[in-house]
């Protein structure tokens, strides 16, 4: 497994994170058990994965805290608090009231079977509720850190609904959050444009989320979400094969398959520190971390993936 720093955090990290979240929720989303969700957690750590994202709204965390138990001490465990009311909208302005924070925390503490979680993040926070955040709910934040009950602080981001990475280049610019989720992919990497320089000039952890997605796993889908990119103008026409525009991603052996391909991307690109994997199902759980430590694509490829989707903000790389 290659390991890394996450950023200012200090924290020797597994490039591999395990996402509890996403379309699997560790195959309960799926019909998976608890007890195969638990066995799963189990099988990631024995593989040397020793970072897990989740959050209450994944409803994953109890598993977690059941798979990580006698471990406690050599995993490093995220989970996240919402800055809107349970039930509204996420893009909503009815926000938490003064202790949320604080009751979110407790909760995820005796879910997760711990004394303390080792980073703590808003979760998809849009550029309207920004400000919201800093101003009243980080402080209450900070105190739950001094209190030792938190260790580190962050922010993810709503990818898709912020086209140009508002919320996080604010974030970025404010320099008070250790860590920041944010999304990227070889179809949209324009987190490489709007913030990856600056959180690296300010040391900031990046966990890389969407790296996969549904319409990227499969040549079908892909190719139909090239098209819809070069008809809205954000990819030029001339720069792909219309009739196989994915096609150079898998020719003379660049990669087995597109998630190969999309994962050995994201895990190069200047600035990520860790790239997240979501899955119900060990053979598919080993196969991404394969991706995910393998070598970086061949320079050519590279280019030849900047020049057709350098320009795309729209795309999340989910079915449509």
């Amino acid at each position: 497994m290659d390991m890394t720093i996450l950023g200012r955090t200090g924290l020797k990290v597994s490039a591999v994170v395990l996402g509890a979240g996403g379309n699997s929720r560790l195959g309960l989303r799926r019909g998976g058990s608890d007890a195969e969700a638990i066995d799963l957690v189990r099988a990631a750590l024995d593989r040397g994965i020793n970072f897990i994202d989740t959050a209450p709204v994944y409803g994953t965390e109890e598993v977690v805290g059941a798979g990580i138990e006698g471990r406690r001490d050599s995993m490093i465990v995220a989970t996240k608090a919402r800055c809107t009311v349970q039930g509204s909208s996420y893009e909503s302005r009815e926000y938490v009231a003064p202790g949320e924070m604080r009751r979110s925390v407790e909760n995820s503490l005796r879910a997760l079977r711990t004394d303390h979680i080792d980073i703590l993040q808003l979760h998809g926070v849009r550029p309207h509720q920004y400000e919201f955040c800093r101003n009243e709910l980080l402080p209450e934040l900070q105190q739950l850190r001094d209190e030792g009950k938190l260790r580190f602080l962050g922010v993810t981001e709503a990818f898709g609904a912020d086209e140009e990475h508002k919320m996080a280049q604010n974030a970025v610019a404010d320099d008070v959050w250790d860590v920041l989720m944010l999304g990227c992919n070889f179809v949209n990497p324009s987190i490489a444009r709007f913030v990856l320089p600056q959180a690296t000039e300010r040391n900031i952890g990046i966990m890389a989320m969407y790296a996969v997605r549904g319409a990227l796993a499969r040549k079908d889908t892909l190719n139909s979400l090239v098209a819809k990119l070069v008809a809205k103008g954000e990819v030029p026409s001339d720069m792909l094969d219309p009739s196989d525009p994915s096609g150079f991603l898998l020719e003379n052996g660049v990669a087995g398959s597109l998630t190969e391909a999309a994962y050995r991307f994201c895990r190069y690109v200047p600035g990520i520190s860790v790239v997240m994997t979501g899955t119900g199902s060990l053979a598919h759980l080993e196969e991404n971390i394969a991706a995910i430590n393998g070598a970086q694509l061949p320079a050519g490829v590279l280019d030849r993936l900047s020049d057709a989707f350098g320009k795309v903000t729209s795309a999340t790389g989910d079915l449509e």
